[in-house]
């Protein structure tokens, strides 16, 4: 947590809806200390200085296209020590954790750097029997031929060692099946209807928009919010995240703590969801902001985005921008019309309820299981 993977709520809430179905769940971190709750039991970090290194201060570098060249051409020279310290310590937590178990069926590796972890799956398998499944959250942004936000750990990365792969996109099966994956399926995000609820605040906002940053999609954060702001100027423009860019009449409230964005959320009329472009263009590629933002009954105006009506019916449940419209214009009707906002936002969490909760893709995650290691 105090490292901020943008997806580790999630995977609590996964890890939640599993437990609560009766599934014994242990967590071991690669980032970060163990936390311990309720619902799993965690086991420490075997890792933890070199991978808080790792992410912490390599993230930051990574950002400089030169030094991401580098890394393209070098990768096997800068990952070698690494991955030879890292894995030789998880293979021997992996072993005390597997002699104090009666039984484990499976294990899914979430996100972490595959070229790090070298051959642990495959040692999981031979030496103690467990199966291992791999779930990529950060599709298809982070495959090579995107170059990933940051690093991408899939240079060097051998996906055969696992039994079967999974990740956030349908439409990358195909070039993960070409990379060696097995048994490559998706599983989609979610939201937990509790802590993502609607709160009774005060309006005070009319549009906000939240990112971590504004890589792949700095043409639509100014098309949907920088030139509104500057149409609409009786109307209260904001945003938060990690962005560098700053926008005349567009407040920016930086980095809010969890607690807080999910307030500003609820005291806003329009809520945006900007996808980056990978993410928005490869069919079926799902993101957490916008399960996220339908299950606290927010009013939203989305970017386009290829597959999105997988998930919410347009014009019923979410608004979807088409290439040609003019956003101040769409916000401007529905500022007008209260009514409009709210059946929006309602239908929106009436989806999640009915389909988009984690104790659904708890139960698609256990049918996947069934069927790839019985």
């Amino acid at each position: 947590m105090a490292e901020k993977p943008a997806a580790t709520k999630s995977w609590w809430c996964l890890f939640k809806a599993l437990s609560e179905m009766g599934h014994e769940i242990i967590v071991l971190p690669f980032l970060g200390k163990a936390i311990e709750s309720p619902w799993w039991h965690s086991l420490d970090n075997p890792s933890r200085v070199m991978s808080s290194l790792l992410y912490s201060q390599w993230r930051g570098r990574s950002k400089s296209s030169r030094t991401k060249r580098l890394y393209t051409k070098y990768h096997r020279a800068f990952t070698y020590l690494p991955g030879l310290v890292i894995s030789r310590k998880w293979k021997a937590a992996l072993d005390k954790a597997m002699a104090r178990e009666d039984r484990v069926d499976a294990a899914i590796f979430l996100s972490v750097p595959l070229n790090l972890l070298a051959k642990v799956p495959r040692y999981l398998q031979e030496r103690w029997g467990v199966p291992s499944i791999y779930y990529e959250a950060d599709m298809p942004s982070i495959l090579p031929s995107y170059g990933g936000i940051h690093f991408t750990y899939y240079l060097g990365a051998d996906l055969s060692q696992f039994s079967g792969f999974l990740s956030d996109s349908d439409g990358v099966e195909a070039a993960v099946r070409a990379m060696g994956a097995r048994n490559v399926g998706s599983l989609h995000w979610a939201a937990d209807p509790v802590i993502f609820s609607p709160r009774p605040l005060t309006k005070d906002t009319d549009v906000f928009f939240t990112g971590g940053t504004s890589a792949f999609r700095r043409d639509w954060i100014y098309k949907m919010l920088a030139e509104p702001a500057g149409e609409l100027l009786t109307k209260t423009f904001t945003m938060s995240g990690r962005m560098r860019e700053s926008y005349e009449n567009v407040k920016s409230l930086g980095f809010l703590s969890f607690d807080t964005w999910k307030r500003q959320v609820c005291r806003s009329r329009i809520c945006l969801n900007i996808s980056r472009t990978p993410h928005a263009s490869i069919g079926g590629t799902s993101s957490t902001r916008i399960f996220e933002l339908a299950s606290m009954g927010a009013c939203i105006v989305s970017s386009p985005h290829k597959g999105l009506e997988k998930w919410f019916e347009p014009s019923k449940e979410i608004i979807i921008l088409r290439d040609n419209e003019r956003p101040s214009e769409v916000y401007s009707k529905l500022l007008g019309s209260p009514s409009t906002m709210e059946e929006l936002g309602s239908r929106a969490r009436n989806r999640v309820l009915a389909e988009h909760t984690y104790y659904h893709r708890a139960k698609e995650l256990l049918g996947y299981l069934n069927r790839v290691v019985s």
